[in-house]
């Protein structure tokens, strides 16, 4: 019996033989499907969906973000981890910013800045990263011609589309950011109003610029944005506004291909990109997982959930500490992730060695490392002296997207890409949406996460490739800011350990802890609650709703079935989240 009318949302789960695509947006999904149905392999869907994600959803997703592709190449057997992520200009410099002093509460910020110009305003871009990153990821593993595979996207953007109901919350709810751009404002709100997807036909949304952008990369491949009068528009754009992005910068920007990071958890090879990503911090919290019999305390128990968090916790107290982009700082990245360390950790999970309630309006991310709790360094194979104590900071914007595709051969893909609207980041007539990512360094020296010159700043997205003799069984990730790693470790053990499908992994009540507050889905057993409480948590309860964002990371997954030569697929049931399969 119950006596509140809570939400109880679910999908259909997709199960296919032939290919299945996963897109935040069905037009999307449906351009990825087109390109498998063509012949197309894993890669030419993925790039064909991630830039027609990048017309549909730039508030999400722009040209200009940044991002982290994983990729199987199964008649190789070789996975591999693209890294375009973005990078501060090279003429970056310490003083490019007055600090105010330190932010209060929560949020991605360290220190405030003058009229917030590390978040908006030319001084905040980064390198464009995403659009070099799905022409390489074509360029070197796609099979289908590049006209073909941007088709969908330069339609989309040169003949428009209708607004859904996604767009016109976004829109709302964005309002201010939208309409702080004149260029911006121009394509996403109409005559000065936010576009209405009801009653049909929704308002349609045309981007002429990007469109011709799209038409030249089809032929020219990076080249069109990365140099030329493109490039050149940007580095003019940039002098003029007092930015430090230049066109040299964009030419001498390329993405990094690599073997992933990887971690063994219950005999699967965990996958993550080689970067200073998400990936890292959950790859170290499933090493102190694996230390517990998780199985035997069954699903969500309290058992379960408090050695999950207390896990999760420890991991985010390095997280905070320790990583940073290790091209430019010393981090201690062997150690997190050994074996050693995460059995010493696994000690501590269940005595807690810090306070985990009463953190007032101090973030996790300052206190933990403030106050250091763990030493990575004595599990380092090579000691280093450790940098000087001081959070590594990571953004918590939640504006994000994530794509699976696995194709007929069994190839396969997981991409998380990002990148935000924001004034003085839209140079006119180029079709490029720049992003503020300057903001996700620490806007002063001497941390691992300060900003540098040609750095990578920290970030939260982690597309995980779960692999068993060397074949994809699980394809995952979430958009969702801070919150999409505990998420995504969530939905990997539903699968792994409970024998979940996808979208039974992707529904389940979920915890997050990756903040002050330890956020619990209000669907858990009130005795669950008050038994977590009792334990020293300090419980938030969080209803998911129909939203742009959500409380929680809002994931997808491919689960690969080589028995029965079967897909499944699973989406969040709160957005328009779609699978698609043949």
């Amino acid at each position: 019996m119950s006596l509140y009318s809570a939400w109880k949302v679910n999908k259909e789960e997709v199960v296919a033989e032939n290919g299945i695509v996963t897109s935040a947006l069905p037009l999307s999904a449906e351009a990825g499907l087109s390109i498998l149905k063509s012949g197309g392999n894993a890669i030419d869907a993925a790039v064909a969906i991630g830039f027609c994600n990048i017309v549909q959803e730039p508030y999400m997703a722009s040209i200009g973000g940044m991002g982290y592709m994983l990729i199987h190449l199964a008649e190789e057997g070789r996975t591999l981890g693209i890294d375009f992520n973005g990078r501060a200009p090279k003429g970056t410099t310490d003083d490019m910013y007055e600090v105010l002093g330190p932010s209060i509460g929560a949020g991605y910020k360290t220190f405030d800045v003058v009229n917030d110009a590390n978040n908006t305003g030319p001084l905040s871009a980064t390198v464009p990263a995403t659009c070099a990153g799905f022409c390489e990821a074509h360029r070197r593993f796609g099979t289908l011609p590049f006209e073909q595979v941007l088709e969908s996207a330069i339609h989309l953007a040169s003949h428009g589309f209708e607004a859904n109901w996604y767009l016109t919350m976004s829109a709302a709810n964005m309002y201010d950011t939208f309409n702080s751009d004149s260029h911006l404002s121009s394509i996403w709100l109409p005559g000065g109003k936010v576009p209405t997807s009801h009653p049909k036909p929704g308002t349609k949304i045309i981007q002429k610029d990007l469109a011709d952008l799209l038409k030249q990369l089809a032929v020219h491949g990076r080249d069109a944005m990365y140099s030329g009068e493109v490039a050149d528009a940007i580095d003019e754009h940039m002098k003029k506004n007092g930015g430090v992005l230049s066109k040299q910068d964009l030419s001498d920007y390329h993405p990094s291909i690599e073997e992933p990071a990887q971690t063994t958890f219950q005999g699967h090879s965990v996958n993550v990109v080689r970067t200073p990503s998400g990936g890292i911090t959950n790859l170290q919290t499933l090493n102190i997982l694996d230390q517990f019999d998780l199985k035997a305390m069954g699903h969500n128990s309290v058992d379960y959930l408090h050695t999950f968090m207390m896990a999760a916790r420890h991991a985010f107290a390095d997280r905070f500490g320790y990583l940073g982009d290790w091209e430019h700082s010393k981090v201690p990245l062997n150690g997190l992730l050994s074996a050693g360390y995460a059995k010493e950790i696994a000690k501590e999970v269940k005595r807690p060695t810090f306070e985990i309630r009463n953190l007032g309006e101090r973030e996790p991310l300052v206190q933990f490392m403030e106050n250091p709790i763990h030493n990575p360094w004595d599990h380092e194979k090579s000691r280093k002296v450790p940098v000087p104590s001081h959070p590594a900071m990571d953004t918590n914007n939640e504006d994000t997207t994530h794509i699976n595709v696995v194709d007929k051969n069994r190839n396969a893909v997981s991409c998380t890409h990002t990148g935000v609207f924001a004034k003085g980041l839209n140079p006119p007539g180029t079709g490029v949406a720049l992003v503020g990512g300057m903001g996700w360094f620490i806007p002063k020296p001497g941390y691992p996460n300060s900003m540098a010159p040609w750095k990578r700043p920290m970030n939260n997205m982690s597309p995980f490739m779960v692999l068993k003799n060397n074949r994809p069984v699980l394809l995952e990730g979430a958009p969702g800011a801070r919150r999409i790693m505990n998420r995504n470790a969530q939905v990997v053990l539903n699968v792994i350990l409970f024998g979940m499908t996808p979208q039974e992994a992707i529904v389940a009540p979920v915890v997050d802890v990756s903040g002050s507050k330890t956020y619990v889905d209000s669907r858990m057993p009130e005795s669950t609650i008050k038994a977590l409480v009792s334990l020293g948590h300090d419980i938030e309860l969080l209803e998911e709703e129909p939203a742009p964002t959500g409380y929680f990371a809002r994931p997808s997954a491919i689960q690969v079935d080589y028995e029965k030569n079967l897909l499944r697929a699973g989406v969040d049931s709160f957005r328009p989240t779609t699978a698609l399969g043949y």
